[in-house]
């Protein structure tokens, strides 16, 4: 939205002839011309002079500049003004919401007191009862505290980082143990396989001999049964005709057995 003339008119009365910007912490010099207090502070004298007013070329004291807490107090109506126009009705900027005003003269806080440790306003300031006492914009005493909590951060973060380096580091670790031992139970079973598979042949091999011993021993055992019970029969009747010929007569008897007893002789030789 376009800004109105009445409204253009009043922000060139605030603005600051050497910034070209809204009049911040505003003082007046020797002369009667306003500057903002930083920038009447980045004049330097000429020649070891008194410095210069940049408007009109006249000196001024640098004791003597004296703050105008009326024209801080339009710049920010202006600045309001300003926002209310370009804001659709009913609507509250956060600016506004976040605002601290001073509780007596319902006026933003720019100022630290650092000897009661109190925001002050533009009025605050230059009571009787803070001028004598040393005043900062807070922008400039919350930077050490600023710097403080940044380099807080900054420790915070880097112990954070260590941590999180300490983590990745023990979970490759424990991971890489957990692979060995992995790979040390697929070592174990393999070799375990192996050795089952060994003594199955092996036991294969051991029950087949003996199967076969076995079948031997069986087989000779038969022979042998036969073979015995071949002899016993033999022996039998061998022995059934001795005692046949025991009740012969002598002259027969003598005759027979020789006979009987050679030919049982020569069967025992296998002749």
């Amino acid at each position: 939205m376009a800004t109105s003339a009445p409204l253009r008119s009043l922000e060139e009365e605030v603005t600051c002839s050497i910034c070209l910007d809204y009049l911040r912490d505003p003082v007046t010099i020797d002369c009667g011309h306003v500057f903002c207090r930083s920038c009447t502070t980045d004049v330097r004298p000429i020649s070891g002079s008194r410095p210069v007013c940049p408007l009109c070329k006249k000196p001024f004291k640098k004791e003597n500049i004296r703050p105008v807490w009326q024209l801080a107090s339009l710049v920010e109506n202006i600045e309001r003004l300003k926002v209310d126009k370009g804001r659709q009705p009913g609507e509250v900027t956060r600016e506004q919401q976040d605002a601290k005003l001073c509780e007596r003269h319902r006026e933003k806080l720019h100022y630290y007191c650092e000897d009661d440790g109190k925001l002050l306003c533009v009025m605050c300031r230059e009571s009787r009862e803070h001028r004598p006492h040393t005043a900062v914009l807070m922008e400039k005493a919350a930077q050490p505290h600023r710097e403080k909590i940044l380099n807080h951060l900054s420790t915070l973060r880097r112990d954070r980082d260590k941590i999180q380096g300490f983590q990745a580091k023990g979970e490759a670790d424990i991971l890489a143990a957990l692979k060995k031992l992995q790979d040390q139970r697929q070592y174990i079973v393999a070799e375990f396989e192996q050795g089952h598979q060994f003594l199955r042949e092996r036991e294969e091999h051991l029950l087949e001999q003996l199967a076969k011993l076995e079948q031997e021993l069986t087989e000779g055992r038969e022979k042998f049964k036969s073979r015995g019970v071949g002899e016993l029969a033999r022996l039998a009747l061998v022995i059934s005709e001795l005692e046949g010929k025991a009740q012969q007569p002598a002259a027969e008897l003598m005759q027979d057995t020789r006979d009987f007893l050679n030919r049982e002789a020569a069967e025992r030789l296998g002749i």
